[in-house]
């Protein structure tokens, strides 16, 4: 089992490397797979997030979007470890919320309960679908609240353990699928 300090700590080092046309080629790549994967499920409201330190940029399915037929819904988080989700309107209406990352303006209306599908980020993931963030547990709450909806972790194919598990405790919550460059892997449980 890999201790999540240290994962993260690896993958943050290589993932830091990464140029930024290599940045926009895995990314256009990662949310092509995930569009179409909205489409052949018929998913109509869907969770992305706006990335940040070299995270896959899966805000770039937006612009795969051109009938406008999907409902993304980004993050707003506050500093006290809280995540809501407000609708994306166009990138004209956005702020910065208490970490300083883009989001839609406004107080989160969505219930968590009616998104179909959220595209999740983290630093590093396993095969069983465990997932490590940056530490602060605020994507856990949410998704303890969404059992009904599907979890997919984004990464690139590097920050995926395919030969080992990631340590995980009880308030953790599994991804049901990894996405990365490669495609989408449906986790081993």
């Amino acid at each position: 089992m890999i201790k999540k300090n240290i994962a993260r700590k690896k993958v943050i080092e290589i993932r830091n490397k990464l140029s930024e046309d290599a940045i926009k080629y895995l990314s256009l790549n990662i949310a092509a797979n995930a569009y179409s994967f909205i489409k052949d499920n018929f998913f109509k409201n869907v969770a992305i997030y706006m990335s940040v330190k070299n995270e896959v940029r899966i805000e770039y399915i937006i612009k795969l979007d051109a009938s406008k037929s999907i409902n993304f819904y980004l993050p707003r988080y506050s500093k006290g470890k809280y995540i809501c989700f407000n609708k994306f309107e166009n990138i004209n209406s956005m702020e910065k919320d208490d970490y300083g990352i883009l989001c839609p303006e406004g107080s989160c209306i969505i219930d968590i309960k009616e998104i179909d599908v959220f595209f999740i980020p983290g630093v590093v993931f396993d095969i069983f679908g465990n997932r490590a963030g940056y530490g602060k547990g605020c994507y856990d709450k949410v998704l303890s609240q969404a059992k009904n909806s599907l979890f997919i972790g984004v990464c690139y194919g590097f920050q995926l353990i395919s030969d080992d598990e990631l340590e995980f405790n009880n308030n953790d919550i599994k991804m049901h699928y990894l996405l990365t460059e490669n495609g989408l892997v449906k986790v081993n449980n």
